[in-house]
């Protein structure tokens, strides 16, 4: 009774039905999307929560979609515990059953291995700078260096970028990254993969007149700066294109005053008067900045299993091939 159960429920023909029914909700599911763009983020990854914050009309198709997917994987099992029992009561032809085993238990643990991706996988999208920004796990990650490669055409080729890892237990890890070099970690299950990077700039460099001292300004960080402050409120271009500064002077004891300053060392007004010393423009400070994709999939060791079973399956079945066609080249006995 039981074991007609299982055949039932491991049908073929339901099973490559339910298959069909697949392919036919993840054509519907493209076709939604597609109509229906307002829905879904501009950078839309493999996050079966989004599909339930909230319930929606228009994601019915991958309510259907997972429905199909329980009653294929329930197909798929009954198919496995019957290719197991074949495979005890059968001694001839082991080979071939056993490849089909393995290439039904494959497709099982990928199937699980999407919906475990599926729900519990995160990415984010996320600026990285020299400065540094905490990343979940990996700690504090920041830009050591960035270095774009031209074509001869001068055409972007590719960019390479130097990360330096401050883990939480305390070590430092150095990686290498680019547009198809992503930074892994744990086996494959965290990445760092690279969208866009270029030089930003970051702040300005002036010089006083009297001693050529040198001074670094970053937005909205006070310098102290003879009896008072000096902010760099930020980096703007006018009408025509000329970059300038905009700074904030704070004497103590007395009012602010503003300053500009032109960001071109040889044209009028590339230098201001504080507190009666003259400081001039040096240059534009630059710092590298990256936006990254961090990849988290903790379905890469199921992955990697189903790989290996079907690899097997694959090796099992050429041999099986390779002993059939023996088989058949030998010369009949008298």
């Amino acid at each position: 009774m039981m074991y007609n159960l299982i055949r039932i429920l491991g049908d073929r023909h339901a099973g490559f039905i339910l298959c069909l029914i697949v392919v036919l909700n993840l054509i519907a599911g493209s076709l939604v999307m597609n109509s229906h763009p307002e829905l879904y983020p501009s950078f839309f990854h493999l996050d079966l929560n989004y599909f339930f914050h909230p319930v929606r009309g228009e994601h019915a198709w991958l309510y259907a979609l997972l429905l199909t997917f329980a009653l294929f994987g329930i197909n798929l099992l009954a198919c496995i515990i019957d290719s197991v029992i074949r495979l005890l009561n059968n001694r001839a032809g082991r080979l071939k059953a056993s490849a089909a085993l393995l290439f039904h238990v494959a497709l099982v643990t990928t199937m699980a291995a999407h919906l475990y991706e599926g729900f519990f996988a995160s990415t984010q999208r996320i600026p990285i700078t020299a400065q540094g920004v905490e990343l979940p796990v990996l700690g504090r990650v920041q830009v050591e260096s960035l270095k774009n490669i031209y074509y001869p055409d001068n055409s972007l080729k590719d960019t390479e970028v130097a990360l330096m890892f401050s883990k939480p237990d305390g070590q430092r890890l150095g990686k290498d990254i680019a547009f198809n070099q992503p930074a892994i970690f744990d086996g494959g299950r965290r990445q760092v993969v690279m969208l866009s990077g270029q030089v930003i700039p970051s702040g300005v460099d002036i010089t006083r007149s009297a001693d050529n001292r040198e001074f670094r300004l970053e937005p909205n960080r006070a310098l102290p700066l003879g009896n008072g402050y000096l902010l760099l409120q930020g980096l703007f271009e006018t009408g025509t294109g000329l970059p300038y500064a905009q700074f904030l002077w704070q004497p103590e004891g007395g009012s602010q005053q503003q300053h500009i300053m032109a960001l071109n060392a040889g044209m009028p007004h590339s230098q201001i008067r504080i507190d009666g010393a003259l400081y001039q423009f040096k240059r534009v400070a630059e710092t590298p900045f990256i936006v990254a994709i961090v990849r988290y999939n903790p379905a890469v060791p199921l992955m990697l299993v189903s790989l290996i079973l079907a690899s097997a399956a694959t090796f099992l079945l050429v041999r099986w091939l390779s002993a059939r066609s023996k088989d058949q080249g030998r010369p009949l006995g008298n």
